[in-house]
């Protein structure tokens, strides 16, 4: 029984730390609420395949003038490549939103 409960802890330290590996650019991050239905949003969208993955078709929808939400994983580890797309969301005027994890 023991074991158990060691093995049922464990999970918990991991998601402690990747709460902790955030960028330090990562505002406004969502909480866990508004994160679960970002989620479902984002599930919805890649069903109607109106989904764009990846910086560059994110870049390049913006500067083509497409409207929506975007995005952005706050755990990525070389923070240079995201930190213009911000930027590029507050001149487009579109939303953008960080979330803890890219998974």
């Amino acid at each position: 029984m023991g074991s158990d409960s060691e093995a049922e802890r464990t999970p918990h330290k991991d998601e402690k730390k990747k709460i902790v590996s955030l960028a330090p650019i990562a505002k406004p991050l969502a909480g866990k609420k508004l994160s679960k239905r970002t989620l479902k949003l984002v599930r919805r969208a890649a069903e109607h395949k109106c989904l764009k993955r990846g910086v560059k078709e994110v870049v390049k929808s913006i500067r083509r003038g497409h409207k929506g939400l975007c995005v952005i994983a706050g755990n990525i580890s070389p923070i240079d490549v995201i930190t213009h797309v911000p930027i590029l969301c507050e001149e487009s005027d579109i939303p953008y939103i960080y979330v803890a994890s890219k998974e």
